[in-house]
């Protein structure tokens, strides 16, 4: 990415105080030698760090003089970000309700520009086994049939599962095809003797429990 021996400013003892500029053009400084009137440039064309950071590579390479080691790396700070969250989730976690499932599935859609599927699989103790990414789309989709959902839980010799999906552009609410689909799986997951303990809808930073909304009765 650039010049690796590029001067770099003293980091502040405290980043917090920042403004936005300031902040963005501390981290531009490993790509450009204009940090500073650059990272004022970009927040011309988009009003916060949340929309830079959230912004696609074709929107980002709008910006004048944008370059691909600029793009590259504000994609990599969300990414890393959804990352350490994803990394204080232990495999041996114990998962009891349904706050437990959303609070463990929310960072795998963190950033999440696309409508993802995920399923969790969990053994009779509550603890996590796996958590699998079934497809890009809606979850009543072709893309993702009750067939491979039931085949990954028996694969894993799942006890239960927590199924979840996201509203990239909406809010965190199920809709009639997201019952629809659920009560079938629970209905196939069920002759597999296999709970299906969940179905979390997510959305931006929120989530709803479909167990807790009444849709699904309690084990």
């Amino acid at each position: 990415m650039g010049n690796t021996q590029r001067k770099r400013k003293n980091l502040p003892r405290t980043p917090d105080a920042l403004t936005d500029a300031e902040l963005l053009a501390l981290l531009l400084q490993f790509t450009r030698e204009d940090a500073q009137t650059y990272a004022e440039k970009i927040l011309e064309q988009f009003p916060s760090i949340a929309d830079v950071l959230e912004a696609e590579k074709q929107d980002l390479a709008q910006v004048e003089g944008m370059d691909d080691d600029t793009v590259l790396l504000l994609r990599l700070v969300p990414e890393l970000h959804r990352r350490y969250f994803l990394s204080r989730s232990r495999a041996e976690t114990r998962l009891t309700d349904s706050h437990d499932y959303g609070s463990y599935l929310l960072p795998y859609f963190y950033g999440a520009r696309d409508e993802l599927v995920y399923l969790l699989l969990l053994d009779g103790a509550g603890r996590v086994i796996n958590c699998r990414l079934l497809d890009k789309g809606s979850v009543s989709s072709a893309n993702v049939p009750i067939r491979k959902l039931v085949q990954e839980a028996l694969t894993a010799n799942a006890a239960a599962v927590v199924l979840a999906h996201n509203h990239p552009a909406g809010i965190a609410l199920p809709s009639k095809e997201d019952v629809e689909i659920t009560l079938r799986l629970r209905e196939a997951l069920e002759v597999m003797d296999v709970v299906l303990l969940d179905h979390i809808v997510v959305a931006d930073d929120d989530f709803v429990s479909m167990r807790d909304s009444g849709y699904l009765r309690r084990y």
